[in-house]
C-alpha cells in the first residue's frame, strides 16, 4: 500500500482554489495564526453572484485546510 506524499507548503505567490467555492487565486499573503497558517487569496475572476459583499468578491482569508495546490 502506497503511503501519502507530503505537499509543500503553499507559499506567496502560488496559485491555488478554495475548496469551498472551486475559484482560483494567487496567493498574496501567508500569516501564522495561532499556531496555524491562514493564506490571503486573491480570486482572478468575480463571482457571478451580485449579492456577495466586496471582500468576498475580492478574495479570502482562508486557513491552509481549505486551500489546494492549482
Amino acid at each position: 500500500m502506497p503511503g501519502q506524499k507530503r505537499h509543500k507548503a503553499l507559499t506567496t505567490g502560488d496559485r491555488a482554489r478554495d475548496r469551498r467555492t472551486r475559484r482560483i487565486g494567487t496567493i498574496e499573503d501567508v500569516k501564522d495564526v495561532n499556531g496555524h497558517q491562514e493564506l490571503a487569496l486573491s480570486y482572478d475572476e468575480q463571482p457571478r453572484d451580485a449579492y456577495l459583499t466586496t471582500p468576498a468578491q475580492n478574495g479570502a482569508q482562508l486557513p491552509r485546510e481549505l486551500l489546494e495546490r492549482e
